[in-house]
């Protein structure tokens, strides 16, 4: 059955910026991933003491839901370079590059790192000093930016994928912001892959063989892979699936059900195999 519905935890709360740890060191004790949804209500940049440089020793997937992400990477040998990355729109940080991201304004955003963060593998570099230092772990290897898909557009259900098989040709895991617009459900499944879920607005209720899980907004829930459950939303609800290995239409062993959000239309299935076969 699903895990113990997981509180988000402030890991952040200071002025401007706020960080909600759903999975992780923190929230979850899990080493494996972590998972925040952070929220810039002013502007922080290169001069705020907030956005340092940094050289993670962890991968990190970044989806900007709302406003601007800046992002510098480089080094001064190498010329500082920046990427700005829009709203509906992704960045994967590899494991040992050196950036700093910024924000021009209000934004929205979920970070993901593998394997979970911690504030001793960030490497932030703090201080202002005037020498940059190189860390054993830092590489040469740039962030890449990554343009979201609509991947389900149901009459009541819209799923963007931000990572994974289809926006990025990425296998490993895939991350999605998915919208509920009125109550609706979806059809029994068995991934054969791992997820990890966040409840951004609205709330789930994950029915399975031993009753109701309610994961009411600002909570998560990690549902092991060959868990059968059935995702009930009983009204309009924002959330965040990660899937590890990365999502695919076979490897979620839905059992089609009339009736349900992505059965309602048969066009959406067959568009959903459509561009995972691209």
């Amino acid at each position: 059955m699903p895990s113990t519905v997981i509180a988000g935890v402030d890991v952040v709360s200071d002025l401007g910026l706020t960080i909600k740890e759903f999975h992780g060191g923190v929230a979850t004790k899990d080493s494996r991933l972590s998972a925040v949804h952070e929220i810039v209500t002013t502007e922080l940049t290169s001069s705020n003491a907030n956005t340092p440089w940094r050289c993670p020793e962890f991968t990190e997937y970044i989806l900007v839901v709302r406003g601007e992400a800046h992002v510098d990477h480089g080094s001064e040998d190498s010329g500082n370079k920046a990427i700005v990355v829009e709203a509906g729109n992704g960045i994967y940080l590899p494991k040992g590059c050196r950036v700093r991201v910024t924000y021009p304004g209000p934004a929205e955003i979920v970070a993901i790192c593998l394997p979970a963060f911690s504030p001793d593998a960030e490497h932030r570099e703090e201080g202002g000093a005037v020498t940059v230092p190189v860390h054993q772990h830092q590489t040469d290897c740039a962030p890449a930016l990554v343009k979201s898909v609509d991947v389900v557009k149901a009459p009541t259900l819209t799923i963007t994928e931000y990572f994974g098989n289809v926006a990025s040709k990425d296998g490993r895991l895939s991350a999605c912001v998915s919208k509920v617009d009125e109550p609706c459900s979806e059809a029994w499944q068995r991934p054969d892959f791992a997820e990890w879920v966040l409840i951004l607005s609205g709330v789930l209720h994950l029915e399975h063989a031993e009753g109701t899980t309610v994961v009411p907004a600002g909570s998560g829930v990690f549902l092991e892979a060959n868990e059968r459950v059935k995702w009930v939303w009983p009204e309009a609800c924002t959330y965040v699936p990660i899937c590890m290995p990365a999502f695919t239409p076979d490897g979620c062993r839905r059992e089609p059900e009339e009736g349900s959000a992505k059965d309602a239309d048969p066009e959406t299935m067959a568009e959903l195999h459509k561009l995972h076969e691209k």
